[in-house]
């Protein structure tokens, strides 16, 4: 029997049957490639400028990061077909029904933080076209952004696809501008000294941007059928981020290089300032791009959230089956509240966006990095990609209410964590020692990766034979 077409999307945290899966791997080059493609990520590459490095170690710091990242980030969205469920409501196969409530709740707040970053700098742009308050302009984006959002998977996938197109031409023509503002300065800019502590800060920058897309990445691969290549996955997630990341933080770099003082200020009106002269025509389009990426990213902060919160709200047993019967209005209600907040949060923090954006992805590297490297240690090296998704779905089944393993290795690669902390209101012993030079990621990769994987093999969690544990799919 053919699963009933629907306009809206009709599923949420529950489990993809394969006469549902559809669509083709090329679809998330696209959608992270527009995910990435966007004033955000803009803004992210005139942090380097900002922490004193010179334009060409920007630019190295930005390429190195992003591509280690992407690696980490795009392993995720093998899971997806492989499960056919959720991103998050995966973690309780590692953290235990009950206690993935701790990552949950915390990507929640990642996915607000987000939301409400990328909400600012698509509201000036928006005011900018209108001539409207920044204010207003936040709420008008938002409001499209949820439209968007409510359609759900199919619509987001599609209008990401045809974005990719427009962002790449505004972006190739925005690049050559940017080159020929550069060279037409009068004299070389940035004759910065070269400091290995803020290159270090810069790459953990820009590998935190990749890793913290692990929440999201499964969300969209999970309608894929369950025979999908392990490889073409990969790889087409990785290079639609990785290429759409590079080439929009380049711009970053080079529009604080070009006038720092208003890239750090307004990035929206930098990128924006790009087209003038000859160009000035094109100008309103720029900003509809803007907005349009904005839409875009903000689509998939309030989609991830939404089920993140969701699943939250499942791990009660009063809530479990209706959520999953009534998921859909769960979710377009809980995208509702979200992005309420969300805008809540953007108008408060529309004067202090650099500064929110820097602190946001320094605090968000010392938690998602520890719950990434976990998930995939579970998924590639000990349970090969094998789980009974009727257990996820129960406290009282194989995975139990709490992950004690997976806390225990979670909670460790934090504190460890902290020593090697730098950030603009605490240095740890470590990173103070080091010049403020930022390694935690490194850390949390270790710590996390190796002590989940030595007590789950010491507690002989994960069986022998690891055949026997067998998907219910």
């Amino acid at each position: 029997m053919s699963p009933e077409k629907t306009v809206i999307e009709r599923r949420a945290i529950d489990f993809i049957p394969e006469n549902e899966r559809h669509g083709k791997v090329f679809s998330m080059f696209t959608l992270f490639f527009s995910g990435n493609m966007q004033i955000t990520a803009v803004a992210l590459g005139i942090i380097p400028i900002e922490l004193g490095l010179s334009p060409g170690w920007s630019i190295f710091a930005l390429v190195l990061g992003n591509l280690l990242g992407g690696g980490v980030m795009a392993a995720h969205a093998v899971q997806g077909p492989r499960i056919g469920i959720p991103q998050m409501i995966q973690s309780r196969a590692q953290f235990g029904v009950l206690g993935a409530n701790l990552p949950l709740a915390l990507v929640v707040l990642m996915y607000l933080g987000f939301f409400a970053g990328s909400a600012i700098l698509g509201g000036e742009a928006l005011a900018s076209i209108l001539g409207v308050s920044s204010g207003v302009g936040i709420i008008i984006a938002n409001l499209l952004t949820y439209l968007l959002f409510a359609f759900g998977y199919d619509t987001i996938h599609r209008c990401a696809k045809w974005a990719a197109y427009v962002f790449a031409g505004i972006f190739i023509l925005g690049t050559v501008l940017a080159f020929s503002k550069l060279a037409a300065l009068p004299a070389p800019p940035h004759a910065a000294a070269f400091s290995l502590p803020m290159l270090l800060v810069a790459i953990a920058i820009f590998v935190a941007w990749q890793i913290t897309y692990g929440p999201y990445v499964a969300d969209y691969s999970r309608y894929m059928p369950r025979d999908t290549s392990s490889s073409s996955i990969f790889w087409t997630t990785y290079f639609g981020s990785v290429i759409g990341s590079i080439w929009a933080m380049l711009v970053g770099v080079l529009l604080a290089t070009i006038d720092q003082n208003l890239a750090s200020s307004n990035p929206t009106s930098a990128f924006a300032s790009l087209f003038s002269g000859p160009w000035a025509e094109l100008r309103i389009i720029a900003l509809l791009v803007i907005l349009a990426g904005v839409v875009v990213i903000n689509a998939l902060n309030l989609y991830g959230g939404c089920l993140s919160s969701l699943t939250i709200l499942s791990s009660s047993a009063s809530l479990r089956q209706s959520a999953l019967r009534h998921g859909k209005w769960y979710r377009v209600g809980l995208g509702a509240v979200g992005m309420t907040i969300g805008s809540l949060i953007a108008i408060l923090g529309a004067n202090s966006v650099m500064a929110y954006l820097n602190n946001l992805m320094l605090i968000l590297v010392y938690v998602f990095i520890p719950w990434s490297a976990i998930n995939l240690t579970d998924f590639f090296l000990l349970r090969h990609g094998e789980y009974s998704v009727a257990d996820i779905y129960n406290k009282h089944g194989k995975y139990g209410a709490w992950g004690v393993p997976a806390l225990t290795a979670f909670v460790l690669a934090v504190v460890l964590e902290v020593p090697f902390m730098s950030m603009p209101f605490f240095t740890g012993p470590i990173a103070n020692y080091l010049g403020g030079a930022d390694l935690t990621w490194i850390v949390g990769l270790l710590v996390g990766s190796v002590v989940y994987y030595a007590l789950m093999r010491r507690a002989d969690h994960v069986p022998a034979a690891l055949s026997e544990t067998l998907s219910s799919k």
